[in-house]
């Protein structure tokens, strides 16, 4: 391992930035991980480093693990600096890409070259990033179990040996788990009898129902949403930032990843419109940009937004002003506000989407104008918020009259 001296800091965020592409670590972690390196290389500058010091990364790590254990740090967040802070050393040790873990789910497992040759192929179809390392998952999960049956290709296998492997799957895995490998098996099999390397999609045997457990989150209360916006100092610059980011979450139900990477020229003041392509869906949505939105927006980019060529709407209070590193950091501000405001600290920003999505089906807007606005890209994602209408579910119970207790004496 080199030595601290030998590491300038000089060009080295840059090539961290160039291994993370390299590696294949998407848009939002990359700029989550960046942050975190960021955050070393000014601790160095500011001390007048011009290389590396472990004894400066340990006295840091130290300042983090006070956090976690004087309990101002959940200890999620705690592993996940740590991990950050972990990985940015040992690119900066090594300085090599291949330092760096791989970000795909199952780069470990091995696969003979006929599946290896098959995998990559299908693998590079046109598939949402945010599924695309699911799916090599599944299909490297499954190869490899063939391989392990002692198949070196596809020929020979057919719906015993799919049946076989999905039983082996609800051994290990959760019925949710086994109901996504079922899906990604269904895409595989479509592809490989499209190319003619199977005799059928066995379209029948994967169209079979997985019962899923279901949560049923309850809705945030009102009077719990105005604490928190009372607990907002809207006269400092961050608090007009933070304001801003809470309404889009309350009265839009913007999801957090989305919210951070909102652009000025989402905005359409003319139309009275926000017009954005979702990051988990891809798909574009357009919602009213109302008036206590339009006016949190406008206070913070008018009179506490820092000077920046940055595009992006949400910038960081402190020098230098970039913007929010990725949907953590919007959560980070949401529980902020519920510590605030003396609230339970175990929900989540995604929960004033769900009460938007609660609050509309409650009030006789159909499940399909929902999932719209929300942007849904089917009803199924929707529909877990009428579990939450509590009113409308009052009125579907029924009677227990002229139930006549068995197998008991009644007491």
């Amino acid at each position: 391992m080199a030595t601290e001296q030998s590491i300038p800091i000089d060009g080295l965020l840059e090539n961290y930035e160039k291994a993370l592409t390299e590696m294949g670590y998407s848009v939002t972690t990359k700029l989550l991980f960046m942050r975190r390196a960021d955050l070393i290389i000014r601790r160095h500058m500011d001390a007048g480093l011009d290389c590396i010091s472990l004894e400066l990364i340990a006295g840091y790590v130290k300042e983090i693990d006070d956090r976690y254990f004087n309990g101002s740090m959940q200890k999620r967040h705690h592993t996940r600096t740590r991990r950050e802070i972990d990985r940015f050393v040992r690119y900066a040790s090594l300085g090599r890409a291949d330092a760096l873990p791989s970000p795909l789910r199952g780069a470990r497992i091995s696969l003979k070259p006929e599946f290896e040759r098959i995998a990559g192929e299908f693998l590079a179809g046109d598939f949402h990033p945010n599924t695309r390392c699911d799916i090599r998952w599944a299909v490297y999960r499954y190869f490899a179990w063939l391989g392990e049956q002692g198949y070196e290709c596809i020929d020979g296998v057919g719906p015993v040996q799919i049946q076989n492997f999905l039983l082996a799957c609800s051994q290990q895995y959760s019925p949710s788990g086994v109901h996504n490998i079922r899906l990604y098996l269904k895409k595989l099999y479509a592809y490989l009898h499209t190319l003619g390397l199977s005799d059928s999609d066995y379209h029948e045997l994967f169209s079979f129902t997985v019962n899923r457990e279901r949560k049923v989150f309850p809705p945030i209360p009102k009077s719990d949403i105005a604490k928190m916006l009372d607990a907002v100092d809207r006269t400092s610059p961050e608090g007009c930032r933070d304001y801003a980011v809470l309404l889009l979450g309350i009265v839009l139900g913007l999801r957090a990843c989305d919210i951070a990477a909102m652009k000025l020229t989402d905005i359409d003041w003319r139309q009275g419109t926000i017009k954005i392509i979702q990051s988990k869906t891809s798909n574009p949505v357009i919602l009213p940009l109302t008036q206590h939105v339009g006016e949190a927006l406008q206070d913070y980019i008018l009179h506490a937004r820092p000077e920046s060529e940055e595009n992006r709407i949400f910038l960081r209070v402190r020098p230098p002003h970039t913007a929010l590193a990725a949907a953590v950091t919007v959560g980070e501000i949401y529980q902020k506000y519920r510590n605030a405001a003396g609230l339970e600290a175990d929900k989540r920003f995604h929960n004033f989407r769900r009460c938007l999505g609660t609050s509309m089906v409650s009030n006789n807007v159909s499940v399909y104008d929902t999932a719209q606005v929300l942007g849904d890209r089917n009803v199924e994602s929707t529909k877990p918020y009428l579990s939450a209408d509590m009113e409308h579910l009052k009125m579907c119970s029924l009677p227990f009259d002229g139930i006549m207790m068995q197998g008991g004496e009644r007491t």
